[in-house]
Formats: structure tokens, C-alpha cells, sequence
């Protein structure tokens, strides 16, 4: 089964008992809609309407309209009159021993990521009560998580309450009221409630000029003929940093962090390597003028075989040095800082004026050890997050998620919050290929566009290295946010992949904690090795560079064989320009239109006088015959249509 352990996450579990391979049929009546307040504040939970909550409309055969009775169990359920908590009728509920009983409800339709609470009444008139299930179910009818009650037995009617949260592939909810295989028991239910406890916030035309993305399709109203696609990166096929030094053995990776410091016009890294000689984690530090091509100097800080002349920042065993340069720091000393993990103490922060001369802080440790933790800084607040394990914490041992804290001084951290675990679509993907589990071994986050953009590492142990129980690949794959808390994942691509076997990035793939926007590309660095999580000494690692394009993380594809039409949501036009990131194939064409708020094309900026945009380029101007003014529409609500004929579409703004 699976249990949900965290805003729109789900991690999948062994069963507990026989009824987790039991009632998960799906039902298939269309789903119910779900009641609706457009002026309803964010946050404030919504009624979520269940057919015939009551039990009080039945059909000619007296059976209880929008409930399904699973025909394959020696069971019985019927309405009564006359015994009810609310209104004339309720559900009763005959549990045989040795069998069971289950009761659906119709599905009823799912937010993403929406956190519910279902309610029941219930009062027992003999043995075991019934139990309440909040189940959701995917587009193919399965069942992909659950949560549930098991109330104690009550003479007087108790109200029984259940939530969890719908992972990201639910689109449907159903109540079930379900009796155990085992003991016997009647049960009368009644007045069945569901709430939606962060219901979506009302929808905001207002964009201002920031740069529109299709990391989701929140502001897409239509799409005909075309599809949202994640792509993988352009990777440098060679390794850009070998280890090529004694001190850094025959692997050097990132547990670390490539930044472009502007002040020094450099590329600056910090990477890492286990030294299997010493027996110990050794961190190092790179400078590059283009990002391509890496200096390792000679720093004179750490001995190593009684030299100083080397690049190694920090020994004694600190693991996965995550850096970043802070442009609110007011104190030099400080504009550095790093996270890392200490074996002796746990995890420990250092701060730093050059980013090479490292002081650790007094506050150590800030918090429980792991192995992995990958700092980022929101640039709009200067606020720090943290993207950590916590073996304290986790809800399976021995299965890696990703946890999140937020600091205002960088020693003081919050309370760690699960954000990221595998879900169930990762189980099936990792057992498909011949795996034991999914988990998240990493998940660097970076701030990107006015929201986030996140690299998961999918661990998959088993099915590697005969004998080697831990052994398999890792991989990694793009996440989005909002909010730092709930993640989408629709596309589970690896968007770096690893090598072919034999090759030096064949076994895994690690990522920097940063993300470099070089105004022309997005680069991210990463390590390759050349076999899988196994502890194997002869394992060895390499640096590589991976590169999209600007805003090239997802865009909305056409194929070229029927033009796509995409319309948006209605937008407050900001700006007197209009301008697209696109990549149109040889022969390909994108024309935009403008509409009112009401969907009618505006005079002036219709479909016949767009003129045609082709090619490759990040900024297409958008023009119409006439060179019609678009200030004349600043202020107003319209809406945006894209015909796109054989390409992609990244992204769009309204600009001055």
C-alpha cells in the first residue's frame, strides 16, 4: 500500500495486512464535481461535495444511489430507516467473520497536491467498527495511495475523521467504508464529509512583466495539438575535471558547488573526493574563466604528504561541501558560506571572506547528521533553504527522502520538513528495471524565474553487482515549485543521462548545488561515475557540464502534423512589447493573437495580421501588421493565443 507522509507526497510501503491487497477496484462512473467558491481565501478549507453523503436517496432496489457494494465478498449493506445520525436514513453495515466488506463511493475528482480530510459518522452496534479509507486513484482507475481510520468501537455515534494528501498522478478520490477480513461487526454509517484543506488560491491576472514558463500549465486555459515536454540536457560527452592529482585518488565529484562570482568575473568550485589511501573525504576548490576549462591552484592551506601545495580547502573527513556567495552579507567574512557534513558531529556550517580560507562556526552542528545537504538562497529575501536527509526522521528506515529548513543567519534552522519522497510512479519504474526501491538520494533546489527548479538524484538499490545488495544506479530528474513545499514531477525522464557501460559516467549521476545562468545558457554541473552505489574502491568519478537553453527546462511541443493552438488564462497586459523564447524546426512557424478577456480576437492583433515568427532564438518580438501600438492595452485583461506549427514554445513575456 502507500502511505502519505507529506504535502503531495506518497511513499510506498510494504502491506501491513490482507485488506492492503484488497478493496482497490476502480469504479466507473464519471467523477463528481467538486463544489467550488471562487472568492473562497487561500487557505480556508472548502466542502467538497460526496454524492448522496447522507445515504438517503436509494434506487427501486433500495440501495443507496452513488455507493458501490463490491460484489466479491460475502457481505451485507443496506439503508435503513429510522436509525440515522442525520436526516431519515443511514448505511448499515454487516461485517461476517472471516470475510470482509467494502463500500465505495462514486469518485469523486482530485485537486493535485490538495490535502483532504474525509469524515464519517459511525456507531457500532456489535463487534468491530467499519473503517474509514481516503483512497485516490490516477487516469487508469489504480489506486496509487490511501490513508484510514480504524475507529474504536462507540454505542453513541462518533464522527471518525481521515486526511492525506493526493499525489501528483491522482486525479480522482473515493471513499471507501470497509470491514476488516477478520472479526465480525455491524456498523451504521452516516453523513459523510469531505474537505479540501489548501484549496488553490484564487486565480491572479496580474503577471507584471515576469517571464511565463510551462514548468506547469497553470495559466494554460486550452491546449489542441500540443503537449508539455521536459527535456533533457546537452551534456559535455567528455569530463571537463579529471582527478589528475594524487591527493584526489581516482574520483572527484560534486557533493558540492559551481558558482560564477561576478565580482571576480570566475567560475568557482568546490568538489570532493575520497581519498582510499587516507580513508577520508578530502574538499578542493577550481577556478575557470569560461566554466570549460579548470585551474586547480596551488592554496597552501592543508598538508597533505607533507605539502601544502595543493587545492585542498578542508580535510578531516567534511563531506559534501555546499557553498554559496551571499550578496546580503554585510560582514566580508561572512560572504561565504558552506554546509557539510562533520561524521564526528553532524552537519556544520563554515563561513568564509574568499571562499577558500574556511572558519567553522560556533553554532556547531547545526543539526543531525546524514550524508547529502544542498544550500540555496532565495534572491528576493536573501533567505537560506536547505535541502538535507534526516535519518532521525524518515518515515521507512533505510529509505532516503529529501527533508527542507530555512534559516535567517544560516546557523539557526528550522524544523526539518518532508518536501520529497518516491512515490509510488517511481516504485514501478525502479521494480519495471529489475530494482528493489526508488529513493531520493539528493535533491539540490535553485531559484529560477520568480519560482523553483529542483534536481532530484533517484536512487534505485538492487538489482547491480551480484551479492551487493545496495548496488544500483542513481539518476536524475526535474522537479518545479512554487513554494519550496509541494513538488511536480510529470515527466520522470533522466535529463542527464548516464553513459553507456564502460564508459567514465556509466553508474551515476550527481549534481552541483547551484545552477549557473550564464544569460545565454542554464549550466549545471555535474559528477559521473563509472559504477554503481556499491562502495566499490574501484569506482572512479569524473566532472562533467550540463546546459539548457535560457527557460529550456519544459516547453509546450507541436510535431509539425496539425498545427497546435494553445490559449492562455486571462492576463493583465503589462508592458508595450510582447516577446517569446521559441525554437521553431526548418519550415516552422509561430503566430500569436491576441483576445479580450471574453476570448474574441482584438482589432489589430488578430491571427491574419500576425506575422509569422520562425527559427531559433530566445527573444522573438511579436508583431502584427500595421505596427499596431500594444501600449494601447496596458492595463487591460486579455488573453494570449499561440498557433504553433513544428516547435517548441518556452516561454513569453510582456516587457516595456
Amino acid at each position: 500500500m502507500s502511505a502519505v507522509i507529506g504535502a503531495g507526497l506518497t511513499l510506498a510501503l510494504e502491506p501491513a495486512d490482507p485488506r492492503s491487497a484488497g478493496p482497490s477496484q476502480p469504479f466507473g462512473d464519471a467523477p463528481a464535481v467538486m463544489a467550488s467558491d471562487s472568492t473562497t481565501a487561500a487557505g480556508e478549507p472548502v466542502a467538497v461535495e460526496v454524492p448522496n453523503a447522507g445515504f438517503e436517496e436509494v434506487d427501486a432496489d433500495g440501495w443507496a444511489v452513488g455507493w458501490r457494494l463490491d460484489p466479491a465478498r460475502a457481505q451485507t449493506a443496506t439503508v435503513v430507516e429510522g436509525d440515522a445520525h442525520g436526516g431519515e436514513r443511514s448505511l448499515e453495515v454487516v461485517d461476517p467473520a472471516d470475510t470482509g466488506i467494502a463500500i465505495w463511493s462514486s469518485p469523486i475528482e482530485s485537486v493535485r497536491d490538495g490535502e483532504y480530510e474525509a469524515s464519517a459518522w459511525i456507531r457500532t452496534a456489535s463487534g468491530v467498527p467499519a473503517w474509514l479509507y481516503l483512497e485516490f486513484y490516477d487516469a487508469n482507475g489504480r489506486r496509487v495511495s490511501e490513508t484510514h481510520a480504524t475507529p474504536e468501537p462507540s454505542a453513541t455515534w462518533q464522527l471518525v475523521t481521515v486526511a492525506g494528501t493526493a499525489p501528483a498522478t491522482a486525479t480522482t478520490i473515493k471513499l471507501l467504508i470497509y470491514g476488516s477480513n477478520s472479526p465480525a461487526g455491524t456498523s451504521y454509517v452516516d453523513d459523510v464529509a469531505l474537505r479540501l484543506l489548501n484549496p488553490p488560491a484564487p486565480y491572479d491576472p496580474e503577471i507584471g512583466q515576469r517571464t511565463q514558463l510551462f514548468h506547469d500549465l497553470d495559466r494554460v486555459d486550452t491546449m489542441t495539438h500540443v503537449g508539455r515536454v521536459v527535456h533533457e540536457a546537452e551534456i559535455s560527452g567528455e569530463p571537463i575535471l579529471r582527478p589528475d592529482r594524487p591527493w584526489e585518488a581516482n574520483n572527484v565529484y560534486l557533493y558540492g558547488s559551481v558558482l560564477f562570482d561576478e565580482d571576480d568575473q570566475l567560475y568557482k568550485m568546490w568538489y570532493h573526493s575520497y581519498n582510499w589511501d587516507l580513508g577520508e573525504y578530502l574538499n578542493m576548490y577550481a577556478t575557470s574563466r569560461n566554466g570549460r576549462t579548470w585551474d586547480k591552484p596551488e592554496l597552501g592551506i592543508y598538508e597533505y604528504e607533507g605539502s601544502t601545495a595543493n587545492n585542498i580547502v578542508i580535510g578531516d573527513n567534511i563531506h559534501s561541501p555546499s557553498v554559496l556567495k551571499d550578496p546580503f552579507e554585510d560582514d566580508p567574512a561572512r560572504r561565504y558560506k558552506m554546509m557539510a557534513m562533520d561524521y564526528a558531529q553532524g552537519y556544520v556550517v563554515y563561513f568564509s571572506a574568499d571562499g577558500i580560507h574556511w572558519t567553522a562556526c560556533d553554532c556547531n552542528p547545526v543539526s543531525t547528521g546524514a550524508d547529502v545537504a544542498n544550500v540555496f538562497q532565495n534572491p528576493d529575501t536573501g533567505e537560506f533553504g536547505v535541502t538535507w536527509k534526516q535519518p532521525p526522521l524518515r518515515p521507512v528506515p533505510g529509505i532516503r527522502v529529501a527533508f527542507l529548513s530555512t534559516s535567517d543567519d544560516f546557523e539557526t534552522w528550522s524544523e526539518p520538513q518532508l518536501v520529497l519522497a518516491a512515490d509510488e510512479r517511481d516504485q514501478l519504474m525502479a521494480t519495471a528495471d529489475g530494482h528493489t526501491n526508488a529513493q531520493i538520494y539528493g535533491f539540490p533546489v535553485a531559484a529560477y524565474k520568480g519560482g523553483w527548479v529542483g534536481f532530484p538524484w533517484i536512487y534505485k538499490p538492487g538489482g547491480g553487482t551480484p551479492g551487493m545488495a545496495g548496488s544500483g544506479p542513481v539518476d536524475v530528474q526535474l522537479a518545479f515549485s512554487d513554494d519550496l513545499r509541494t513538488w511536480t514531477r510529470d515527466d520522470r525522464r533522466s535529463v542527464i543521462p548516464r553513459g553507456v557501460p564502460g564508459s567514465w559516467d556509466a553508474g551515476m549521476i550527481y549534481t552541483a548545488s547551484s545552477l549557473v545562468d550564464t544569460g545565454r545558457e542554464l549550466r549545471l554541473y555535474y559528477s559521473g561515475w563509472d559504477g554503481f552505489h556499491d562502495g566499490s574502491p574501484n569506482r572512479g568519478a569524473a566532472i562533467g557540464m550540463a546546459t539548457w537553453r535560457v527557460d529550456g527546462f519544459a516547453s509546450l511541443a507541436n510535431g509539425g502534423d496539425q498545427p497546435g493552438v494553445v490559449t492562455t488564462e486571462p492576463l493583465v497586459f503589462d508592458g508595450t512589447a510582447l516577446s517569446v523564447n521559441a525554437a521553431l524546426a526548418p519550415g516552422g512557424t509561430l503566430r500569436v493573437e491576441i483576445l479580450d478577456a471574453d476570448g474574441e480576437p482584438i482589432p489589430g492583433f488578430t491571427l491574419t495580421e500576425s506575422r509569422k515568427v520562425m527559427g531559433d532564438r530566445t527573444d522573438h518580438r511579436i508583431r502584427w501588421a500595421g505596427a499596431h501600438d500594444l501600449s494601447t492595452l496596458t492595463g487591460t485583461t486579455v488573453r494570449v493565443r499561440f498557433h504553433l506549427d513544428d516547435g517548441n514554445l518556452y516561454s513569453y513575456r510582456f516587457h516595456d
